[in-house]
């Protein structure tokens, strides 16, 4: 990645003040000199995220996101660092340096437009002799022509090499296609992966075109509907059918549907607040993109038992995300789609105006064939709450909805409370007996960033404390180069941090959060910001900073030093020379 100037850097982010820019996304409040806010990257009801006005930086003490406006922008956004700068570049109205140039931005470049050729591909064979068969697919699902542009319906036509081809000609490669998941590689020998499939474009916020589903016409697939896989430019779990539309919307709340059609048929029918998952539940990461849109979400998933678990889930996660969840009762019909067809936009919006609280909705399922007039009835009806409420993760939701139990049942609170929190404790035990058999099994998960600190515990305490000091008091590099060189930090990811840090300090350039962005991942500022929000709270002093480095040499020499009856007299007096230094240093 090529260098941009700091010059420019500093006029970038004096144009983007980090305040005005995270206020876009969510609700900010001020707390002294500072600002607080509900995290955008987790589920949280209390605000944990802190913006800092004095450094333009901000930090999450729930999930460790932070950084700079440019690390939110990469996490917010879903982009790599310079389409980071050029967003906020194009939002300022700054001219980007002509020398910059970034392969990762340049394929990911290249992908959005190889994607935007294949739409154009496959609405051109929709709309052609060749592609008759998925026309008439939308046509039996009364879509209007308007429709099918407005999505920018296609058609992949059956063929094993179609759409290679076509892309081949606007000059494509297979490796690109294939890292933009359009084609697939077995055995050396590369295919298209959809094949005659009516095809949904995925678009993003920004209007890109990310990625495609793909609903068979064949009867006997294995597959109804197929996905794109992950690429450089899509992450399911945090993209959502339809948003593009949705959140020009005029109304207060979200329509969450399960499929394609269910959001198109009711964006068709006036409906312009619908989105869908794209082929999976509900993710935390989706419920935080809601969250920038709309307080408010009614879940309208299929009335089926699959659709109904799914449910769950999304009020579980709805409510964590801080959203008001409401679930939609769909009565003679399997799904959106269907009841539109069959009673029209209006009865629809009625249904609309009478949805239950989510809890509310699963509470009447529970007591649905259940007479809890008689005690039978009652035992029954409270077989069926307790494993309910215990999956409430909101105390404040499951304390109301106990009660509500306990008035159903003519139960004592405290009975049905104690019934409850057994089986939160139950559950619990089993989370922790699977924990047990993943870390017996080896696939407990490792620190993603510094995967080596498991290992080595007081050491990485240790280089997280130096590295704090280096940024906050660059002057002491010396000090602690005196002792240790990067090689004697055991973990990578700090020994990596550490050599940035002091090499910019020798080099005479700043070292701030600001600086580290270009050289490390959205989520590896995020822990470096961490580690230089903790040193904020370091009783900075000479010897605090020796301790460290202390803890640091005594693993060096554990690791490398001989036995005493083995060293030669030059190596016996610069041990002992070493000790008399470090005890004059701490003393």
């Amino acid at each position: 990645m090529a260098k941009l100037p700091d010059s420019f850097l500093d006029a970038l982010r004096a144009s983007n003040e980090i305040t005005a820019v995270m206020s876009s996304y969510v609700e900010i409040k001020r707390a002294g000199r500072d600002y607080v806010c509900s995290c955008p990257f987790h589920s949280e009801r209390t605000p944990s995220c802190h913006i800092y006005t004095e450094t333009q930086s901000f930090y999450c003490f729930g999930c460790g996101a932070g950084g700079d406006v440019i690390t939110f922008i990469r996490l917010i956004e879903h982009l790599e660092y310079m389409e980071s700068v050029k967003f906020l570049a194009q939002r300022a109205g700054l001219s980007m340096p002509d020398e910059t140039n970034d392969g990762g931005a340049n394929m990911r470049t290249r992908l959005l437009g190889m994607n935007r050729e294949a739409a154009r591909y496959f609405r051109d064979v929709l709309l052609s002799p060749e592609g008759r068969e998925g026309l008439d697919y939308l046509a039996g699902r009364q879509l209007t022509p308007n429709t099918i542009k407005k999505y920018g319906l296609g058609f992949a036509p059956d063929g094993w090499h179609n759409l290679q081809y076509y892309l081949r000609t606007k000059g494509y490669s297979d490796d690109e296609m294939e890292a933009g998941a359009l084609l697939v590689r077995r055995n050396n020998s590369v295919y298209d992966k959809f094949r005659r499939r009516v095809m949904f474009p995925i678009i993003d916020r920004r209007g890109n075109v990310i990625a495609f589903g793909g609903r068979t016409l064949e009867k006997d697939a294995p597959a109804k509907y197929l996905n794109s896989d992950e690429t450089l430019v899509f992450r399911k779990r945090e993209n959502l059918f339809s948003l593009n539309f949705a959140k020009n919307t005029k109304e207060k709340f979200l329509i969450l549907c399960e499929g394609y059609m269910d959001v198109i048929s009711l964006n068709q029918a006036g409906f312009d607040n619908t989105v869908a998952t794209l082929g999976t539940a509900i993710t935390p990461q989706q419920a935080n993109v809601m969250k920038q849109y709309a307080q408010e979400v009614v879940i309208s998933y299929d009335a089926d038992g699959a659709g109904q678990n799914a449910t769950m889930k999304a009020i579980n996660l709805l409510s964590e995300a801080g959203i008001t969840a409401r679930v939609l009762n769909i009565p003679d019909a399997k799904d959106p789609d269907e009841y539109i067809k069959k009673f029209g936009a209006e009865s629809f919006r009625q249904l609309l105006s009478g949805t239950s609280t989510a809890i509310d909705h699963e509470f009447g399922r529970l007591k649905k064939g259940i007479d809890t007039g008689v005690p039978s009835g009652k035992a029954e009806f409270l077989r069926r709450a307790v494993p309910f409420l215990a999956k409430i993760r909101s105390d404040t939701d499951r304390t109301v909805y106990i009660s509500e139990a306990a008035r159903i049942t003519g139960q004592p609170l405290n009975a049905v409370t104690e019934l409850v929190n057994d089986r939160i404790k139950y559950d619990r035990r089993n989370e922790r007996r699977s924990e047990e058999r993943e870390l017996i099994r080896g696939t407990v998960k490792r620190d993603p960033i510094n995967p080596d600190a498991v290992s080595y515990p007081r050491e990485e305490k240790a280089e997280r404390g130096i590295i704090a000091y280096m940024f906050h008091s660059p002057d002491l590099l010396p000090r602690v180069e005196r002792s240790l060189s990067p090689e004697d930090f055991p973990t990578e990811f700090n020994r990596k941090v550490y050599s940035f840090i002091a090499n910019r300090i020798k080099n005479g350039e700043t070292v701030d959060i600001s600086s580290i962005g270009s050289e490390f991942t959205a989520e590896e500022v995020g822990r470096i910001t961490g580690i230089c929000r903790h040193g904020d709270t370091l009783p900075y002093s000479i010897p605090q900073l020796n301790e460290y480095i202390d803890v640091l040499v005594k693993h060096r020499e554990k690791s490398t030093e001989k036995p005493v009856s083995e060293l030669t007299d030059e190596e016996m007096l610069r041990r002992i020379e070493d000790i008399r230094r470090r005890k004059a240093e701490t003393g």
